[in-house]
């Protein structure tokens, strides 16, 4: 009697097994909630289940006109806006980076989960739509070549990618580029962040974006220093308009609770 092999003893049978464990792997999204893991009964453009979704904190409450964070009173912006120049027209964001947003990012950006990307995209386009953005084309920003090589990927390119896909809108790649390989944000304060950024990006293309309406793309937006200077160059370049899109975003604390106004974004998050 022949030994009953449960996966085959052939090549091509064990070949078809290993693409089918893979594909389990790589698509594991489709069935799946992205936070706690539990089956999905019916599917959601979040790629959440209906309580992981409802722990998500949305920004729909009181937030800065400029830079779009939560604040907690009922000023129309942060000091940060008030006391700095922001070159985008304005920044929004679906979600308070905390909690669930916080296990979304970090698996995007270190856990190398790139299909979290399409999910992600899914709730900014919405987020686009209801803000009533007015943008032509997606651009992300850049990481340095060296920061690049380590993590292995861009996480706001895997996000402006599906965007301009959703969206409809024109994607533009290696023309806003970092040619300044500063220091870690995470590590700074918020004086020092804005210092930090200056002079970190260019244009490499102006034609590229010259009359554009830039939709800016990034994972989180912390105190807006390094969306503000990506936009700065891009004006430069010519572009009519620069707003900011990001997935999440930190809240705003008064200048009481921390003493320069600017909470520290979490070191771990480069």
């Amino acid at each position: 009697m022949k030994k009953f092999v449960p996966y085959g003893d052939k090549p091509a049978e064990k070949a078809v097994v290993l693409l089918i464990r893979i594909a389990k792997t790589l698509f594991v999204d489709d069935c799946n909630c992205l936070i706690c893991g539990r089956e999905l009964i019916e599917k959601h453009r979040s790629g959440l289940c209906p309580e992981c979704l409802k722990n998500l904190s949305l920004n729909n409450g009181e937030i800065c006109r400029k830079c779009g964070r939560v604040l907690e009173n009922e000023a129309d912006y942060c000091n940060t806006c008030q006391n700095n120049d922001r070159h985008f027209n304005a920044a929004r964001s679906v979600c308070v980076y905390e909690g669930e947003a916080v296990k979304l990012v970090q698996g995007l950006k270190f856990g190398n989960k790139r299909y979290y990307a399409k999910y992600l995209a899914n709730l900014m386009a919405d987020k686009y739509l209801d803000e009533e953005m007015d943008c032509d084309c997606v651009i992300a920003v850049p990481l340095s070549s060296k920061r690049r090589k380590l993590r292995g990927y861009n996480q706001a390119d895997l996000l402006a990618r599906e965007l301009s896909s959703s969206l409809r809108l024109d994607y533009i790649d290696k023309v806003l580029v970092k040619v300044k390989d500063n220091e870690m944000q995470a590590k700074l304060g918020h004086a020092q962040r804005e210092e930090n950024v200056k002079g970190a990006y260019k244009v490499e293309d102006r034609d590229a974006v010259k009359g554009r309406k830039v939709l800016l793309v990034d994972d989180v937006m912390t105190t807006g220093a390094t969306a503000s200077e990506a936009a700065r160059v891009l004006l430069k370049a010519k572009a009519q308009s620069v707003s900011v899109l990001t997935f999440a975003s930190t809240r705003y604390k008064v200048p009481s609770e921390t003493g320069d106004g600017e909470e520290n974004y979490e070191e771990q998050m480069v």
